[in-house]
């Protein structure tokens, strides 16, 4: 079977995502993306086409794409982005061999019907499915109309040998002590990401005096540096801005919070899983698939910054509880949320769509 994949530029998750497809029995993947230097990938493994696509309109792409399509006799063309799956669409249009045009979706927000973008990419009629992040990302595209049998729900996952080793003596970096406890995340700060109201927790529990914050990320929310600099909890606020491979602190952190308002699946609770932080998360979008309450962590009524703290102390004041639920939380990415387990799974996705057999 053959796939062309469509993206923007490829992370380093998706790299490895790559990888592991091609290593699936019955699975030939061809890769178009941008390179800004280099192929993003192995040359001698991988058919790749540098290719920038600037626009849902962009009649350059959607002419490079659809000679790619003539060419490759494919099963399935996969579109990671709303500007590549515009020029996929279009791309297909009159095309003599029937191919199965795939979308991606991971946010939690329903379409919008007055929205013209939407009806050349998530509602053209030339789109077969759409792979939807988490469930509910899949409710959302329900309640936008989309017929429930053109979805499908495949979660991601992360690569646990990616992050260096970190030490407790690591915290110096932020002047932590190593004794301290930890609590905190690994985002840009928007306000749709809820770190007000992680501060207006710490802000109640400023008794908590051995607990320290560290928030990595830039800020982009006014909010934060004017809680931050509330005279109660100041000296123990860390804000060092954005860091590379920010997801290896994680390993950092005792307890990891993600208050968000909106979230997919987010992959810093699935880094913070991997590297056994507890996590407490809101019970927005993806978060309760990624955490069972009081299995693998807690979750909290989002917009509660009083039920959030309520939950940080009891984990910071219930270390032996804390500890289980962080081992939990690592099982569970390590057999569910790994690169690995998402390949298998969009494996069988792409055998089942083709109607062929599944991977051995």
């Amino acid at each position: 079977m053959r796939v062309l994949w469509l993206f923007d530029k490829l992370s380093p998750q998706m790299k490895l995502l790559a990888g592991q497809l091609n290593h699936v029995h019955g699975i030939e993947l061809d890769v178009i993306s941008r390179w800004d230097g280099d192929p993003p990938l192995d040359s001698s493994v991988f058919n790749q086409t540098d290719l920038e696509c600037r626009s849902k309109l962009d009649f350059a792409a959607r002419k490079a794409v659809r000679q790619q399509l003539e060419n490759g006799n494919y099963d399935i063309a996969h579109a990671y982005t709303s500007r590549n799956l515009a020029t996929l669409a279009a791309a297909c249009r009159g095309l003599s061999r029937r191919l199965q045009v795939v979308g991606y979706r991971g946010t939690v927000t329903p379409l919008k019907r007055l929205d013209p973008a939407n009806w050349i990419t998530y509602w053209h009629p030339r789109v077969d499915r759409i792979i939807c992040v988490c469930d509910a990302t899949r409710r959302a595209l329900e309640r936008s109309g989309i017929a429930p049998e053109k979805l499908a729900t495949v979660w991601s996952g992360c690569d646990p040998t990616a992050f260096e080793e970190l030490g407790r003596s690591a915290l110096a970096e932020f002047d932590i002590p190593s004794d301290a406890v930890v609590v905190g995340a690994v985002a840009n700060m928007r306000p749709v990401k809820g770190l007000d109201l992680l501060l207006e927790a710490a802000l109640e529990l400023s008794d908590l005096t051995q607990v320290y914050w560290l928030l990595i990320g830039e800020v982009l929310d006014s909010r934060i540096d004017r809680l931050a600099s509330d005279s109660r909890i100041r000296d123990r606020v860390r804000l060092p801005g954005k860091r590379q491979n920010g997801g290896k602190y994680t390993r950092l952190f005792d307890i990891y919070a993600s208050p968000s308002r909106q979230e997919g699946l987010s992959m810093s609770i699935i880094e913070a899983m991997t590297m056994a932080a507890c996590p407490v998360v809101s019970d927005i979008g993806g978060c309760p698939e990624l955490i069972r309450d009081r299995q693998d962590g807690l979750v909290v009524p989002t917009e509660n910054p009083h039920a959030l703290a309520t939950a940080i102390r009891t984990l910071v004041e219930d270390q032996p509880w804390r500890a289980e639920l962080a081992r939990s939380a690592q099982r569970r990415a390590g057999e569910t949320f790994t690169v690995a387990a998402w390949a298998a799974r969009l494996a069988v996705f792409y055998h089942e769509l083709a109607g062929s057999a599944g991977p051995d």
